[in-house]
């Protein structure tokens, strides 16, 4: 068996596992390793920016946390959400089909909020306004 070959096979496994196209699985599996390990390190990475990061923070609330791998949130109009890398892994593979420069330490709490939110939503619906206040200083 050749390398090529198990480069396409494991995309295949890969995407009937993540619910990602073909062409999307080969171009993960090719950037990021035959196992698609380091696919799953950025999840999980996701995970957690959005939760201990406080990415989610403006429009959810946090139910249940396990540290790694499954959370239930709510949003601010009190529907819950399951998280899991399941549920995160196409959204944030349909990001790296643009962004194949992006690495584990890119995610932040920002861009994890946005992936968040385009795997349960679709898209980004709540957007977080950062509003710096004008310190004055009294002598």
């Amino acid at each position: 068996m050749t390398e090529n070959h198990a480069i396409k096979q494991a995309a295949r496994n890969y995407a009937q596992e993540c619910g990602v196209t073909y062409r999307e699985a080969l171009d993960i599996i090719r950037r990021r390793g035959s196992d698609g390990r380091r696919l799953d390190d950025f999840v999980v990475r996701v995970l957690i920016e959005a939760i201990e990061g406080c990415g989610i923070g403006h429009w959810a609330g946090v139910q249940k946390w396990d540290g790694t791998h499954s959370a239930l949130i709510t949003d601010i109009g009190g529907e819950p959400y399951e998280l899991s890398p399941a549920k995160i892994r196409p959204a944030f593979a349909e990001y790296l089909q643009g962004h194949p420069e992006c690495e584990i330490d890119d995610v932040d709490s920002y861009l994890a909020d946005e992936i968040v939110q385009t795997a349960l939503f679709g898209g980004v619906i709540y957007r977080f306004e950062a509003r710096r206040r004008t310190l004055t200083y009294h002598w």
